[in-house]
């Protein structure tokens, strides 16, 4: 008997047009139809679609929660560094390799979209595991 595994990034991307469809196409609207300043005109559809994956998709919750540190880190670094953005590929490098780590399933699934399960401190990874330092 051969076990199929659905790639995760696959499977996330099904599960997000699967749940949250209407939001990715009212974003994918916005940012089409303004190509010089999208990034300002379509906050409220990127926060839609956003809000919408968190909620339907378990996976997308987690890794936002165990690799937030590296995402404020390089949201920060970006937002400092606009003219020459070449300069955060260092907190882009720890942001996919937390991405990459938590973003796999465990043979048990998903983890639980449950608000009321929390992650003991234990089970976090040290940021520092990822050479993250903190700040942008």
């Amino acid at each position: 008997m051969t076990i199929f595994h659905m790639d995760v990034a696959d499977n996330t991307v099904a599960l997000v047009t699967k749940h949250c469809g209407l939001q990715l196409e009212m974003y994918q609207k916005c940012v089409t139809g303004n190509p010089a300043n999208w990034d300002i005109k379509c906050i409220t559809q990127k926060r839609a679609l956003a809000k919408c994956s968190e909620d339907n998709v378990p996976i997308i919750k987690h890794v936002k929660e165990m690799c937030d540190p590296f995402i404020k880190d390089y949201d920060a670094c970006v937002m400092k560094n606009q003219e020459d953005p070449s300069i955060c590929l260092d907190s882009l490098k720890r942001l996919f390799h937390c991405t990459e780590e938590h973003g796999k399933l465990p043979p048990s699934g998903p983890p639980r979209a449950s608000s009321s399960t929390q992650a003991k401190e234990g089970d976090k990874p040290a940021a520092a595991s990822y050479g993250y330092r903190g700040g942008a």
